[in-house]
């Protein structure tokens, strides 16, 4: 059964009945339908094909919008399967199965079980038009880190693929007011003021509909700003400074390394430097992970991880939202960390402050090396 994407209610998955509201709100969406059920019977294949002509777009994205998925206390950010620019009628049909499928992946089942719910059994799933963008991005209308009501933009090159997922480290932006902050990136900026000031605005209208802080993925192309998902902002902390390992109280021994300060709150542990997939069985309950990326493969892992540090990626990216949801430190956009830190080192990770440093706590008397 499809539901054109303007008329989809709870029966079609979070993201879907949003989209829906937006749509309906005057916000600039990108036109589609929801697959209900692919996973029962083959009847809707012949209906897609026909929609997805309907829609005159060269090409399409496949999302998921499980039910239970971008709820107010559980994202599943990266957990269910997408596909971006899909061209063939035959391979929007397996993706569409594949999203289907995926909310009993083994990464979306580790998040449940971490987060205390049940695996995704119904996953609908929302075909669209493809926005091929020149700049894309998330933002979100409250910092998801100090709490404060600020609004933090994410930019970067092409369809936001890489901003999301944490492989690139981003040109950010925090905008208070009418005040603009670049926070990092290059020396020639993605977006000028007025775009950033545009986007923030286009946040906070938003969160004027929902009602509630709102973590927002959009792009912009040929000079529209198109909104591509918005779901609430899932952990919203009061700004402190009582967890931070800071000098002056004599427990910080030596700053090793310092980033993005992505989930706050402060562990330690021993650090496990991991390249790929093939080290996972090093990875033991309680390690720090530190690698250059992580992708939804990697969940397992921060399901067990006491901090995660990586060498790219934004306070934005997936794993910064699962490493705040499963309530562990993470500090991203560590330069150099794999070289930097020694695999099986004892580290106190500071996801307020973004540092990972030695302790003279610890370093007296170390847990056994496993």
């Amino acid at each position: 059964m499809l539901i054109p994407l303007g008329e989809a209610d709870e029966r079609c998955g979070g993201k879907a009945a949003n989209l829906a509201r937006l749509l309906h709100g005057g916000f600039t969406v990108p036109l589609g339908f929801v697959v209900l059920d692919a996973l029962r019977a083959d009847d809707w294949v012949r209906e897609v094909r026909t929609a997805v002509r309907d829609l005159g777009a060269g090409s399409v994205a496949v999302r998921s919008s499980a039910l239970g998925e971008d709820g107010t206390e559980a994202s599943f950010a990266g957990q269910l399967h997408s596909a971006l620019d899909i061209t063939e009628p035959a391979q929007v049909t397996e993706e569409v199965r594949r999203a289907a499928r995926s909310g009993t992946s083994p990464e979306a089942v580790a998040y449940a079980a971490r987060m205390s719910r049940e695996p995704v059994a119904v996953v609908p799933v929302i075909v669209q038009s493809m926005i091929h963008a020149e700049i894309a991005g998330v933002m979100f209308t409250r910092h998801p880190v100090t709490g404060t009501y600020e609004v933090v933009i994410e930019a970067g090159r092409g369809l936001g693929e890489d901003v999301v997922g944490g492989t690139v480290t981003p040109w950010t932006w925090t905008v208070e007011g009418r005040t603009v902050t670049r926070r990092a990136g290059g020396p020639s900026p993605l977006l000028t003021q007025a775009q950033v000031l545009d986007l923030a605005d286009v946040g906070r209208r938003i969160e004027a509909v929902f009602g509630c802080p709102q973590d927002v993925e959009w792009a912009i192309a040929d000079g529209t700003v198109w909104v591509l998902q918005s779901r609430p902002v899932t952990t919203t902390p009061v700004a402190s400074t009582t967890n931070r390992a800071r000098h002056d109280e004599g427990v910080v021994d030596q700053v090793l390394a310092a980033g993005t300060p992505a989930s706050p709150g402060t562990a330690g542990g021993r650090v496990r430097i991991l390249d790929g997939l093939d080290d996972f069985a090093r990875f033991g309950a309680g390690d720090v992970l530190v690698c250059r990326t992580t992708s939804p493969a990697w969940t397992p892992l921060l399901a067990r991880a006491a901090a995660v540090v990586t060498e790219t990626g934004g306070l934005l990216a997936h794993a910064a939202i699962v490493a705040r949801e499963f309530g562990i430190p993470a500090v991203l956009a560590v330069t150099q960390a794999m070289d930097v830190l020694d695999d099986g080192q004892y580290v106190v990770v500071d996801g307020t402050a973004g540092i990972v440093a030695t302790t003279g706590v610890f370093t007296t008397e170390l847990p056994e090396e496993r």
